[in-house]
């Protein structure tokens, strides 16, 4: 019987999805580029224990063992830590209904309340509930910083590395192919040059 009821609570994770908006996305990443408050700061602080965590979760299992452990404890430090820091986070939650255009409740939204006694709701889509769902649906790894500008990004790709295209470029302009490439072209512009001058003359 137990068994039965784990398989239908197996499904019932399964079964849903979170989905979020574009804009929502945009205005956190905003957000964590804005990030100048203790508080906004700790937001990012919790955003990057995460991701530390998922690089460590996410390397390769064909070590050895002795490597394999050391990484384990590592991580339990840093879940530890992280857990601390989520402590001072206390919220209650509020369920309230989504209507349509005929007024029918078709989804829940749920609001979260500081566990402190008259402090202000939080924003439905806060912050800290914004990272908790990119969690949740296997997405956080999007989050990353640009590779030239260290600005935030979410990234559509899993090879999407700068923020801009901008960024791009620049980061392009200084590699040693690109360098190479440029000297190159230099030399072959400043003969053309020349030959024409040399044939004018003649």
């Amino acid at each position: 019987m137990l068994e039965d009821n784990r398989e239908i609570l197996d499904l019932r994770k399964s079964v849903g999805f979170i989905a979020i908006p574009v804009e929502l996305l945009s205005h956190f990443v905003r957000y964590l580029n804005n990030a100048k408050t203790p508080s906004d700061k700790k937001i990012v602080s919790i955003l990057e224990q995460l991701l530390a965590l998922e690089e460590i979760g996410s390397k390769k299992t064909d070590r050895r063992l002795n490597e394999l452990k050391g990484d384990l404890k590592k991580m339990d430090r840093r879940l530890n830590q992280l857990n601390r820091d989520l402590r001072r986070y206390l919220f209650r939650l509020r369920f309230a209904p989504s209507y349509d255009a005929n007024w029918r409740a078709t989804r829940w939204s749920v609001h979260w309340y500081s566990g402190r006694p008259g402090r202000k709701p939080m924003v439905t889509f806060g912050p800290l509930d914004m990272l908790v769902d990119l969690a949740r649906a296997g997405h956080l790894n999007h989050l990353r910083r640009c590779n030239r500008c260290r600005n935030w990004l979410y990234a559509r790709s899993r090879n999407q590395l700068f923020c801009s295209l901008k960024c791009q470029q620049k980061n392009y302009t200084e590699t040693e192919a690109f360098k190479a490439y440029r000297r190159q072209y230099m030399r072959d512009r400043y003969r053309q040059q020349f030959s024409r001058r040399e044939s004018a003359k003649d």
